[in-house]
């Protein structure tokens, strides 16, 4: 399935779900997403377990409007 397809996605911080990054990052790509190493205006998505952390992934987040999502809402995505 392409329900991704044309998002990209941003990962930070501890993972709980998935054994490593490269795992999640498999995952975003199987169904069509893009994985980006730095928050900008054009990332839909950034995957943290942690939503109130201060550091700049999440600041830059907020400030461009990008969704913030945990695992758990990534992992509920893949299944609609």
């Amino acid at each position: 399935e392409n329900i991704f397809g044309g998002k990209t996605f941003c990962i930070t911080g501890k993972l709980i779900h998935f054994s490593n990054r490269e795992a999640l990052v498999e995952e975003i790509e199987k169904y069509g997403g893009k994985v980006v190493s730095s928050v900008t205006a054009k990332t839909n998505y950034l995957i943290t377990n942690d939503k109130e952390s201060g550091s700049s992934k999440n600041k830059k987040a907020e400030q461009y409007g990008t969704s913030i999502i945990s695992e758990e809402e990534f992992i509920q995505l893949c299944k609609k």
